[in-house]
């Protein structure tokens, strides 16, 4: 036991010590082992180069349940930053409990704080940093905890949920934008109305890349704490969509590269770690087969193949809009007649996907969560290579 305390420390003992100036927290929401592993595998396949997050040093699994067994990313989120295990849907609440996460004793300690998704600032993920909230959907509570905060930096999408005058209000600088220049005070950039779109469906869109450069160019050489969240893995990976998964994930790799280059330049003061909150969709890689060459550049995710269904008047309009190939003919129409709002789950957008997954050897099992182990790196020695999401935290009070 008392090894496996210590070897845990590997993770974030030096938060409690706050022996690290600058502290990168990767989170790839929804990826598994497999989502990983096939990534890495189409990445040396199509560009001979294996993810940015394998150069890390040192690797663990982590065990990923809520006091429900199964995760969402809320207990998950709060899991990881309070040390705490608590029930789906809650946000640094456990019943009557209000825990306390990572972000507020680091901002007390003088660091800055920054939190950048590529999905909504409402959302469970980046509100684990700032919200304390019983039901994830509180969006009110969410937004009102994060303008109370006084966290330097949310790059985000989710401007529909933000009043400008009352944002500006708390002392903010508001912004729809990624500014040119830095802006000498705290900031919030709602950078889309809801989600980030896919990069399937728009390569222009701002990356996690360009937010974390401009983080690091407003924080410069002063304390720092950055939660960075590939949150549209997770979207993917629920609707099958595996293209856009990949896409995402190395969206998210992309950014962990800036946080080695930062690393190389400060070796002694720099944290990183890279981790998932849960894994998604049952993934399983190959079906006697694996043909890498085979996964399809799609022209778009599942989410603009939605938006097309609901605005095509006709199966020709719809096939014409997104250059299908397949005959989803009998689907479209059984779809448009029936009563349900189309969604991932619905047969034309099921049966488009199990076809091109199909033909790759890959198959998924849920359209939810699962409770497999996810991955975690970083750059911190260990000898444990097993831990508990909140043992990421929680362990080190007895130090």
């Amino acid at each position: 036991m008392k090894r496996l305390i210590l070897t845990i420390g590997f993770l974030l003992i030096f938060l409690f010590s706050f022996s690290y100036k600058y502290i990168f927290l990767f989170i790839a929401d929804g990826m598994g082992i497999p989502h990983l592993q096939l990534t890495n595998m189409y990445k040396e396949n199509k560009y001979g180069e294996t993810l940015n997050m394998m150069q890390l040093p040192y690797f663990a699994l982590v065990e990923t349940s809520s006091l429900n067994g199964v995760t969402d990313s809320a207990a998950a989120i709060t899991a990881i930053l309070s040390g705490e295990k608590t029930y789906n849907d809650m946000i640094n609440t456990k019943g009557s409990k209000t825990l306390t996460p990572l972000t507020y004793l680091l901002k007390n300690d003088g660091y800055q704080v920054g939190v950048i998704s590529t999905n909504s600032l409402v959302d469970a993920t980046p509100a684990g940093a700032y919200a304390f909230v019983e039901n994830r959907r509180d969006y009110q509570k969410i937004v009102q905890d994060l303008l109370k905060s006084n966290f330097d930096l949310l790059i985000s999408g989710g401007r529909a949920y933000l009043d400008k005058k009352e944002v500006e209000k708390h002392g903010y600088s508001y912004s729809e934008m990624l500014p040119q220049t830095v802006i000498p005070q705290k900031e919030i950039l709602a950078l889309y109305y809801g989600n980030f779109p896919f990069l399937t469906d728009n390569e222009q869109r701002i990356t996690l890349e360009e937010s974390l450069k401009y983080a690091l160019k407003k924080f410069g050489e002063d304390p720092f704490f950055l939660l960075i969240e590939g949150g549209r893995i997770d979207h993917a990976a629920h609707a099958h969509d595996t293209y856009s998964m990949i896409k995402e994930i190395i969206d998210l790799d992309d950014a962990v590269k800036v946080a080695l280059e930062f690393y190389a330049s400060n070796p002694y003061d720099t944290l990183i770690i890279v981790t998932s909150d849960h894994a998604t969709g049952g993934l399983s890689l190959g079906d006697g087969f694996l043909s890498l060459n085979k996964i399809k550049e799609n022209r778009f995710s599942y989410e603009k193949m939605i938006n097309v269904f609901n605005s095509s008047q006709s199966y020709s309009e719809f096939k014409k809009i997104l250059g299908l190939l397949e005959d989803l003919q009998e689907e479209f129409y059984a779809s448009k007649n029936s009563t349900k709002n189309i969604t991932y789950q619905s047969e034309i957008i099921k049966n488009y996907y199990d076809s091109l997954n199909n033909l790759i050897g890959l198959s998924w099992g849920t359209f939810g969560h699962t409770i497999d182990y996810v991955p975690l790196f970083s750059n911190i020695p260990n000898d444990t290579y097993l831990i508990k999401n909140n043992e990421i935290f929680y362990v080190f009070e007895i130090f």
